[in-house]
């Protein structure tokens, strides 16, 4: 099949255009206008355009099924620009430093325990626990410092989700080196494509909360934000259930305007 937009050969198994991101529709769905049909200005189409039959609604406007006009507050096609709004940046700033801060606590932890330890039992020598405390402290530093390069609007990316997968996962765990119990769980696996052609996968597991795998769908496409609680940003976000805080990772209705929680402005 051809993309009804840029007209490229697609292979037709996602819901938008694999080459420029065109919301594809179902058959029966969101009729095109007839030939050389022309609509009055206000109601969805500009006045005295034609919209040659099969073609449908031009890219990056969405249209309510069965209605001329913008169903309000819905989000267009395209990625917002509020990533740089003042107040996202301020609190993004403020989370950042309450991260530095709990490192700064953290990161010595290790090296006083265990110079606590060698006062306190003697099994230990002190140079000992110098070394071993010091050792711990310095792997909590190097993972500090690589989050937080990580964690930066430079990496950021775009994809589109080629398969979801659920895989079964088997763990052994003890409180008892004699008696080891068997725990099943499951990992939440997300193959994407970037825009350069790279495969990445997004893996959750069940021990903590499975959100991206609930949120993106196969064939959607979306951009990654490492800065923010909630990275994930839908091209198409008229089709989503919810649009999630950047901030405060809570879900709100696409139809509002800010986080309901927190207050932040919501990516639309």
């Amino acid at each position: 099949m051809f993309c009804p937009s840029c007209g490229n050969q697609i292979s037709g198994k996602y819901a938008t255009c694999e080459i420029c991101g065109a919301r594809l529709m179902a058959a029966g769905q969101g009729q095109a206008h007839p030939q050389g049909q022309n609509y009055p200005q206000g109601q969805g189409c500009p006045q005295g355009q034609n919209y040659q039959q099969g073609q449908g609604y031009p890219q990056a406007q969405n249209y309510q099924q069965g209605q001329n006009g913008v169903r309000k507050g819905v989000p267009p096609l395209g990625y917002s620009d509020r990533v740089n709004h003042p107040e996202i940046l301020k609190a993004m700033k403020k989370q950042r430093g309450a991260a530095a801060i709990f490192g700064a606590i953290l990161i010595p932890i290790p090296i006083i325990g265990f110079v606590i330890y060698s006062l306190v039992s003697k099994d230990m020598e002190m140079k000992t626990a110098l070394i071993i405390g010091g050792v711990v402290s310095l792997i909590f530093l190097i993972f500090t410092i690589f989050a937080f390069l990580r964690n930066t609007a430079n990496n950021t990316y775009e994809a589109q989700v080629i398969k979801k997968e659920k895989r079964r996962r088997i763990e052994r765990s003890s409180s008892n080196r004699d008696n080891r119990s068997r725990y099943e769980g499951y990992d939440y696996i997300i193959h994407v494509r970037t825009r350069d052609g790279k495969n990445k996968r997004i893996v959750e597991t069940d021990h903590s909360r499975v959100m991206a795998f609930n949120y993106l769908n196969e064939g959607d496409q979306f951009r990654y934000h490492p800065q923010f609680a909630f990275p994930y940003e839908l091209y198409d976000k008229s089709r989503a259930d919810g649009i999630y805080c950047v901030g405060c990772q809570t879900k709100n209705s696409v139809l509002e305007d800010r986080c309901k929680k927190c207050g932040l402005p919501l990516l639309k």
